[in-house]
């Protein structure tokens, strides 16, 4: 019986589901604070931080994505009740509004959103706005002003890759260790994690040195977006701090095809597959949700590649379909305790994590949020 089936057994087997007992009675959380950020193209994007009582200038961060989409924001769903398990058990928590979501609606910058040449001009998918073009620039983004959702879908790489900014800037203020960083979606985020870990693979996790035409000093590109050639020496990659991901339900639109996943996969981070783990949660009667995670679990990410294929099985990755569950899909999952859900993600958490709480904080030094050039990763707008 081929790893597919059988992974939820092996799964159980390895976390020890059966072994959860009840938390002991702790004293009160730090309280959740609302933060602000800059997206590269003038964005402002609010967010909460969540920190834990447990070492948390040295513990990892888990990042909490909903899928973009019509009234969603970071509050639907039980969020906050995972992002309190995840503190007590010794985890930060960043949870965030996509652009156009929730808080996140100010331009704070028309002229860097409207003018760049990464989401405008030959690069058009600010053109999906309404108002898009006219004068004065517009200054705020809402879901509800895109003609066409589906096709400014890629342009949340570029938040995502603000919300990295912004932990990185509290790994170097101490406040948490982006050494591990783990990610939890829902639907439609499962893609664009996919998406955003395979970017993260393709930039230096600390900012290099040295500036072109510098005599004296080792050249490096100027660092303003990714991918991008880095001259001289580079540090590791920034994709190696991606300590692991599950998703609920992950779904992928239809206007990213099957062949653009298995491309970053195969071709643009070949490391992702053996240095991301993930895991597929869906529930038992969620027949789409199955055939989505699938893909990415046996298609995008081989983790049980074919007899005499040259791929190794993937040790950290599975596939959990969750009994009784019926036809939950997403975020809903975290809502029936009886479930385990929560539980589950906890375990699979601290398996990964154990390998990795040696980890030490490496200062980033990032200063200014950078573009994620999302045509280089095969979408178009």
């Amino acid at each position: 019986m081929r790893r597919w089936f059988a992974a939820p057994v092996v799964f159980f087997a390895i976390i020890g589901l059966a072994t959860f007992d009840a938390a002991p009675v702790r004293a009160e959380l730090p309280a959740p604070k609302e933060e602000s950020f800059p997206t590269a193209d003038g964005v402002q994007l609010k967010g909460v931080f969540h920190a834990t009582d447990k070492n948390a200038g040295s513990a990892p961060v888990v990042v909490l994505l909903y899928p973009p989409g019509l009234d969603r924001d970071m509050t639907k769903g039980d969020w906050v009740g995972l992002a309190k398990k995840l503190n007590e058990a010794g985890y930060n928590v960043f949870r965030f509004d996509w652009r156009g979501h929730g808080k996140s609606t100010e331009i704070k910058d028309p002229v860097k959103f409207w003018e760049n040449s990464f989401l405008n001009g030959n690069n058009s998918f600010n053109a999906n706005i309404r108002g898009a073009g006219k004068k004065p620039l517009k200054d705020d983004i809402h879901f509800k002003d895109l003609f066409k959702p589906e096709r400014f879908f890629p342009v949340y790489l570029n938040d995502l890759a603000a919300v990295r900014l912004h932990l990185d800037s509290k790994n170097d203020q101490n406040r948490l260790n982006t050494s591990s960083i783990y990610l939890i979606g829902a639907g439609d985020a499962a893609t664009l994690g996919m998406a955003w870990i395979t970017a993260e693979w393709q930039r230096p996790a600390v900012f290099p040195t040295g500036k072109l035409g510098t005599v004296g000093v080792t050249p490096v590109a100027d660092y303003r977006f990714i991918p991008q050639q880095i001259f001289g020496d580079t540090p590791p990659e920034a994709g190696k701090d991606i300590a692991g991901a599950i998703w609920l339900s992950a779904t992928r639109p239809a206007t990213v095809s099957e062949f653009t996943v298995k491309k970053w996969v195969s071709t643009q981070a070949p490391k992702l597959r053996t240095n991301n783990p993930m895991l597929f949660i869906h529930a038992d009667k969620d027949a789409a949700g199955k055939t989505q995670s699938e893909f990415f679990y046996k298609n995008a990410l081989i983790a049980e590649p074919a007899k005499g294929s040259a791929l190794k099985p993937l040790k950290l990755t599975y596939s959990h379909e969750v009994k009784g569950g019926n036809l939950l899909t997403g975020v809903k999952l975290l809502d029936n305790a009886e479930l385990k859900v929560q539980d589950v993600i906890i375990k699979y958490l601290d398996l990964i994590q154990k390998d990795r709480s040696d980890l030490t904080q490496t200062e980033r030094s990032y200063k200014a949020p950078y573009y994620v050039d999302v045509q280089r990763f095969g979408f178009a707008p």
